[in-house]
């Protein structure tokens, strides 16, 4: 069973936070149970901007957490939210229900209020945050997390090959197939594997505008009068960096595709039942044939982990070298990490940075993509007597606002320049 006691073994500096009111309530003191120091941690001020976090060490997957208030007071917290990753910049919250939740924490300082995870996770670092905290009191807690090691074989892919799965046999004609694998991807597109056949089946699974799209055919006649081209899309926004968990089921014309846990099934067009691939099933992108197709599609940039086809687990013949991994390149099983960092901001959320004194330019730069037709972007004053500037996304357009018609349209800003 997946329930070791995952952050009481610990170090002390394995415990970090926002903030400690003293050298006592030092978070390393935020142990379930224990009465160390001031008896748990305590931040400097109690406000929604305060966080505990603990890192594992490595990754590890984590199936409960329980919470205690600070030992002998009246600091407990009533409600938080819970974040992990595995890199400490792109944290993710945790889901359930469909919604970010919120867990319910503690009335009291002794009380264990544990909650067992509908959804398990595998994260390095995880972060407790607090919503709500006792009236008569401030934030305190003391936590444990429960879980187990985990392990798996990960091959980072740099967009240049493939790695190739050879049948043992030219010809490999299947009615049933499952393919199971996790990709994490800072690219909106590329091709995750793709086989085919000489007899025109074929199946891809491939980002295409950070959508996943799977693309089945199980055999079209040479009259056109059975098509069996079959396409699929589900998720967006997948290239956040994250880890997603794919699981591809195929019993004849049924498929049942699992995105993060969510099931779409459906049924192939035609009426064919075998899927007929010749010789290999490649990942991370599709073998040079000198078809336009072949050309034209980029190759997958990121990380795999967990490639089963099958029955084959692939990252472990590819780390064991049973793969053909030639025109892969420089093969790496550990998961280079992207140094941009995506940010999600809600309606009411912003970031503020500190601005610079004697500075007689100000350059900024970003990308971004909305499903929203109007927000604003950017905004900054300036020094006394000089003004601001404004950027705005306006009914689908870019508007820059700048009252004292400074030249900020040129350089290498990319946009429409409205001057209002």
């Amino acid at each position: 069973k997946c329930d070791e006691q995952l952050s009481t073994p610990l170090s002390h500096n394995s415990f970090t936070s926002s903030s400690m009111l003293a050298g006592s309530y030092a978070p390393g003191y935020a142990k379930l149970n224990r009465r160390g120091g001031a008896g748990g941690w305590s931040p400097l001020d109690s406000d929604h901007y305060q966080w505990l976090q603990v890192d594992l060490g490595s990754r590890k997957q984590v199936t409960a957490i329980a919470t205690q208030g600070r030992y002998s007071s009246s600091d407990w917290v009533t409600q938080y939210r819970l974040l992990y990753c595995d890199t400490g910049r792109n944290w993710k919250p945790y889901h359930q229900d469909g919604n970010i939740w919120a867990f319910t924490g503690n009335t009291n300082t002794e009380s264990v209020v544990r909650h067992d995870l509908q959804h398990a996770f595998v994260a390095r670092l995880l972060r407790i945050v607090p919503l709500d905290w006792n009236g008569e009191g401030q934030i305190g807690m003391r936590i444990e997390l429960f879980g187990c090691p985990y392990w798996a074989d990960v091959i980072n892919f740099d967009g240049h090959g493939v790695i190739s799965y050879r049948f043992r046999y030219k010809k490999m004609k299947t009615l049933k197939d499952v393919i199971a694998l996790k990709f994490k991807t800072s690219e909106s597109e590329g091709v995750i594997f793709h086989g085919e056949g000489q007899q025109g089946d074929y199946i891809t699974l491939e980002l295409k505008k950070a959508t996943l799209v799977l693309q089945l055919n199980l055999g079209s006649n040479q009259y056109d009068s059975i098509f069996g081209h079959t396409s699929v899309t589900t998720g967006s926004l997948l290239d956040d960096h994250h880890w997603h968990a794919v699981i591809i089921e195929r019993y004849g014309r049924n498929i049942n595709l699992t995105l993060d846990r969510h099931v779409q099934h459906f049924r192939t067009n035609g009426d064919f039942d075998h899927l007929d691939l010749d010789y290999e099933l490649s990942f991370g992108g599709m073998p040079f044939s000198g078809k336009p197709s072949s050309s034209s599609r980029r190759n997958f940039k990121g990380c795999m982990e967990s490639i089963n086809y099958n029955g084959n687990n692939i990252t472990d013949l590819a780390r064991r070298k049973k793969l053909d991994t030639s025109s892969v390149g420089n093969l790496s099983f550990s998961c280079v990490e992207t140094h941009a960092v995506p940010v999600f901001f809600n309606a009411t959320s912003y970031l503020q940075l500190p601005g610079r004194a004697n500075q007689n330019e100000m350059s900024v730069s970003f990308q971004f993509r909305t499903w929203n037709p109007s927000g604003l972007l950017l905004y900054s004053t300036f020094a006394e007597g000089l003004g601001m500037v404004e950027v705005d996304l306006n009914e689908g357009k870019m508007m820059v606002i700048n009252p004292w018609k400074y030249n900020i349209c040129r350089g290498y800003m990319n946009l429409e320049c409205f001057m209002q």
